[in-house]
């Protein structure tokens, strides 16, 4: 799946922010620039909070984008782990392996409905 790669989500990510700002810098014109000065600081610490901010509101995209990834991926694993111990439990060939493997089988639905849920957000 291309959203397990980091890279997509992060590219993802990384045009949505970029697509939100145009919008609001469309927007809100120059006041767009008073989100990188928190109000009520003071005007000598602008050069040291402006850069920080800026760095601070650019950032946002990656760490979604690699937060998104490693939720899908995670997901992916504990759906191939459960899967895998489920169909050598049935495998085994005793009856506790049986059962074992259908409440396995039966725990991917909400594992499958989760990782759904994770995508759509």
């Amino acid at each position: 799946m291309p959203t397990q790669i980091i890279g997509c989500t992060v590219a993802m990510s990384t045009t949505l922010i970029a697509g939100l700002t145009i919008k609001c810098v469309a927007k809100h014109k120059l006041d767009f620039a008073s989100f990188f000065f928190p109000p009520g600081a003071p005007i000598g610490l602008a050069p040291l909070l402006v850069p920080v901010e800026t760095i601070s509101f650019f950032s946002r995209a990656v760490s979604l984008g690699v937060r998104l990834g490693a939720n899908l991926t995670a997901g992916h694993m504990i759906l191939h782990i459960i899967s895998d111990f489920g169909a050598q439990m049935l495998a085994s060939g005793t009856a506790g392996g049986a059962i074992g493997g259908v409440l396995c089988t039966a725990a991917l639905v909400p594992v499958c409905i989760l990782e759904m849920a994770v995508a759509v957000v």
